[in-house]
């Protein structure tokens, strides 16, 4: 039994053209979604390179404001510990002249609802003139760490006739409010 060429043909053409269908246009498609992946996946990766060269480049601009961010930092400490709160007072009442007796921390709040800022509140009991007293509330007023004076009372004797002098240093009582965050 033999074959007609031309019906021979048809039928492996159409053999062929089955097995295309079949077999090498699902792999088309394959390919098609592939490429439309790698399009997605390098369009990403651009957008992460422009995002990274974004991030370097404010980096570098922070660089730039490094020490007024180190200001900041000890304006407003992360969490205020109490040692180098003690040690910055005590360093300024010995640096104005200042004799401290007594430090008491009263409490700590926050200082708004919305806000993350803390308010520490520091009592202090001092001996000193008024001078000194005065320089020292400066410097701790105009210190990089945000503190601000508060309550202050003095307490003064009057000359009498066993002590006809008149006092020269005296008893203070200073609140001292300090923030942190």
């Amino acid at each position: 039994m033999e074959l007609d060429k031309p019906i021979a043909i048809a039928v492996i053409l159409f053999i062929i053209l089955v097995l295309g269908f079949y077999l090498v246009i699902p792999k088309y498609r394959t390919f098609q979604d592939l490429l439309i992946n790698l399009g997605k996946k390098e369009a990403e990766l651009q957008g992460k390179a422009a995002y990274f060269v974004e991030v370097t480049k404010t980096y570098k601009e922070l660089m730039q404001y490094q020490e007024n961010l180190k200001k900041i930092e000890t304006a407003l400490p992360d969490n205020l510990a109490m040692a180098p709160l003690i040690n910055f007072i005590y360093q300024k009442g010995a640096e104005n002249g200042v004799i401290i007796k007594n430090i008491s921390i009263l409490k700590n709040a926050s200082v708004g609802a919305n806000t993350k800022i803390k308010e520490t509140n520091v009592s202090l009991n001092l001996f000193g003139s008024y001078n000194a007293f005065k320089s020292f509330l400066t410097s701790i007023e105009k210190s990089a760490r945000l503190m601000e004076g508060g309550n202050i009372s003095f307490s003064v004797t009057p000359p009498s006739l066993t002590s006809p002098l008149i006092q020269e240093t005296y008893p203070i009582k200073l609140d001292i409010k300090a923030y942190s965050y």
